[in-house]
């Protein structure tokens, strides 16, 4: 445990329960270990506050024991199936999905985590697994740079092919979930999918000598585009808008055929802190929370009980939009994403 408190964000939190139809009772504070990312999670709990708030909200402390990729995230947390080090854990659908094939999550009710009855129904995965919120594949371009050169704005996928881009382009690896989605589109726009997944490689390989950089992180896509290394990225809607909120002059757009990529959280089975995880989880799916991310990150909100409204209500896909967006056949491609990795290793990223 003294590990995780090394590499863990130590942030205390506490509070009135019933603000979050929690059953727990101050009683029973103790320490939740928050498996996910840093990024906006540790901008949400540390430097905007909301570990504070949680602070006011339940009587636990937590700490967040941060990854900076999916794939990190659940190979941590399979790793400790026998001898759970951490509580919750948060990660993107595809990677969560391993985990509940190692059966790795606790199953969770709503007479333990009330929120869950107010989250869409495409929000429960299993009996273990919750969407919280979700990103949409998306499409950011330096807005500056695309007008100096009377470069019309980008509306499609077809665009990061432009000539005129070659050297400015970055995409997410085939590892990264974005990067996952994008894979399957240009393979369906060329006329496979999922199980005949070779267009897609060929396509990827076409654009590959335009791709400046093959980053999993939002973080370097904003130092890319600040230095105007790079002109335009594949990634998260939301992402895209917090790098605009930092300064880059940078625009978002989703393009009419899109992907959701659902951010799920789950308590692990046996973690040292069960009922303390499951406060934490009822916290992170209220109205409370994904209003704040809504607004503050731009992120798809799964509880049916937040209404957006202003800015957040133009650039958030919510409701019945989401439901627009394509989907993917996740079970097949658990059984096959480890050789897509390898090959788009072997084949794609060598290529200049």
């Amino acid at each position: 445990m003294a590990s995780l408190l090394r590499v863990g964000l130590g942030l205390a939190f506490v509070a009135a329960l019933a603000c979050f139809g929690s059953p727990a009772s101050a009683q029973g504070k103790g320490t939740v270990y928050f498996l996910s990312w840093g990024g906006t999670i540790q901008t949400m709990l540390e430097k905007e506050g909301w570990a504070e708030k949680f602070k006011e909200d339940t009587g636990y402390t937590l700490t967040l024991v941060p990854k900076a990729t999916s794939a990190e995230i659940i190979a941590t947390a399979i790793a400790q199936k026998d001898k759970p080090q951490v509580d919750v854990v948060m990660c993107d659908l595809a990677a969560f999905q391993q985990g509940m094939a190692q059966q790795i999550f606790a199953d969770l009710t709503e007479q333990e985590v009330p929120n869950l009855a107010k989250m869409v129904a495409s929000a429960r995965l299993g009996k273990g697994g919750v969407a919280t919120y979700a990103d949409i594949l998306a499409i950011a371009y330096h807005t500056e740079i695309f007008k100096r050169n009377g470069w019309a704005p980008p509306t499609t996928w077809k665009d990061l092919f432009r000539p005129e881009l070659a050297g400015k382009v970055i995409v997410p690896p085939a590892s990264n979930t974005y990067g996952m989605y994008l894979l399957v589109e240009l393979a369906r726009e060329n006329g496979g999918g999922e199980r005949n997944i070779e267009p897609g490689f060929e396509a990827l390989k076409k654009l590959a000598p335009s791709v400046v950089d093959w980053t999993t992180t939002f973080a370097k896509i904003a130092d890319l585009m600040q230095q105007e290394t790079a002109a335009i990225a594949v990634f998260g809607n939301a992402s895209g808008w917090e790098i605009a909120k930092r300064g880059a002059p940078v625009n978002v757009i989703v393009p009419e055929v899109s992907y959701v990529s659902p951010t799920v959280a789950g308590v692990m089975k046996n973690s040292p802190n069960a009922e303390g995880a499951r406060v934490f989880l009822n916290w992170l799916i209220s109205e409370k929370v994904l209003t704040y991310r809504a607004e503050r990150f731009g992120q798809s909100p799964m509880n049916m009980d937040v209404k957006l409204a202003g800015e957040a209500a133009k650039r958030v896909v919510a409701g019945k939009a989401l439901e627009t967006m394509r989907t993917v056949d996740y079970d097949y491609i658990s059984t096959v994403r480890a050789q897509w990795n390898e090959k788009f290793q072997r084949e794609v990223a060598p290529i200049r």
